[in-house]
């Protein structure tokens, strides 16, 4: 779901029909609320980002703004959370630096506004919204983990369930990983720092966190994982039958080409398991994000 982190901007996009979504954040606060905010692991929790075509041409058209001298460590950044957001998110997120663009460029300079600093009241009031969400949705992240893991440890294979080796040589399908660490952070330095990164500065909000996911469906988690898990288990049954000859008869080459396509073919289980994910558990921080992000002014 789960992380949208459009680039700082001078701007305020103004929306008739929509709550704005406001580009006022010093970059240095943004990168730091991107290092708290995102997850321990990357996306799937098997590694670095892997980045969908899509978000890979976000990230270039959010860096067009950047200063040269901040882009690697801005592009680094927005690669780990940008990994969390499916396809509408990213669409939204190109669609609205588009139109911002856009307007820049068609409509005349607006005219600029004192602005108001938020005053210490003002600042109590916008934390007493979004930090009972922010803490209930870790607490939902957490149970998710500890749920997810345990079910993956009971449903599918154990390291070397499929397994042949001898002097010197080794065939085996690799352990399905796909621990899950959306709650690894502290949820003091959640709202502490990038909480408070993405609060507004210039007066008093009233945010939308309805979007928000602060529980799950336990028996619909299980069984997207038992199904992942049963998917595994053949894939290691029909490489046991594969292998077994060819080691017989010390065929190491095409022992090497079934495990590595036994291997392989683990993937889109991977691919498949972490969408159920998204869409089933409480998900990353994105939608918190932007719901902070597009506050309605009151004040």
């Amino acid at each position: 779901m789960n992380a949208d982190l459009p680039l700082p901007s001078t701007q305020i996009a103004r929306d008739k029909a929509a709550p704005t979504m406001r580009f006022l954040y010093p970059l240095a606060a943004i990168c730091t609320a991107l290092v708290f905010l995102s997850p321990g692991q990357s996306h799937a929790q098997t590694g670095g980002p892997i980045l969908r075509a899509d978000q890979q041409a976000a990230i270039e058209l959010a860096l067009r703004d950047v200063e040269p001298a901040m882009r690697p460590m801005a592009r680094q950044q927005l690669a780990i959370t940008f990994a969390n957001f499916n396809e509408a998110q990213i669409a939204m997120m190109v669609a609205k630096i588009s139109a911002d663009r856009a307007g820049a460029t068609t409509e005349p300079a607006p005219v600029e506004e004192a602005e108001t600093a938020a005053t210490a009241e003002d600042r109590a009031f916008m934390r007493a919204q979004f930090e009972p969400v922010m803490r209930k949705h870790h607490t939902a992240q957490v149970e998710f983990d500890h749920f997810v893991n345990s079910r993956i440890a009971a449903h599918c294979p154990a390291r070397a369930a499929y397994a042949r080796f001898g002097s010197g040589w080794r065939h085996e399908l690799g352990q399905f990983m796909m621990e899950s660490a959306l709650g690894a952070n502290r949820i003091d330095d959640r709202v502490n720092i990038a909480g408070e990164a993405y609060m507004p500065k210039d007066g008093r909000y009233r945010f939308d966190f309805s979007k928000v996911r602060t529980s799950f469906d336990a028996g619909a988690v299980e069984a997207a994982i038992q199904s992942a898990c049963d998917k595994v288990h053949r894939i290691g049954r029909s490489f046991l039958a594969k292998v077994d000859p060819m080691i017989a008869r010390q065929d190491w080459a095409g022992a090497y080409k079934v495990e590595s396509a036994a291997n392989a073919a683990l993937e889109p289980i991977r691919a498949e398991l972490q969408a159920d994910f998204d869409r089933l558990g409480p998900g990353d921080i994105g939608v918190f994000q932007i719901a902070m992000m597009s506050g309605v002014r009151i004040k």
